[in-house]
């Protein structure tokens, strides 16, 4: 189950990256979005040229999903752009009754 990430998230990104926190609640996602996006694109491109699904593959694990996020569409041509999505650790579960 994922939900969306929250202000404090993206906060921990940009102190994770040593970079400076705005004032405005826009640039905060902006500015996080970007690191992880040309981080993304960065590590696709020098991983393997030749099978680019399996450096996406393999990208997405190191900087995602080890941070507890998960990547949704992301773009790497000209705009690096990637949409983010946050893990919930605990799933809802309902308690069966011994009878």
């Amino acid at each position: 189950m994922t939900t969306e990430l929250t202000k404090n998230d993206y906060i921990k990104i940009l102190e994770y990256y040593k970079e400076p926190i705005p004032n405005k609640n826009s640039l905060i996602k902006n500015n996080a979005q970007k690191i992880l996006s040309k981080k993304l694109c960065r590590c696709i491109k020098k991983v393997d040229k030749i099978n680019e699904g399996r450096s996406i593959g393999i990208c997405t694990k190191s900087v995602f999903t080890r941070k507890g996020y998960k990547r949704g569409t992301f773009n790497c041509n000209k705009k690096s752009v990637v949409h983010l999505k946050k893990y919930n650790l605990f799933k809802n579960t309902r308690k069966h009754k011994i009878k």
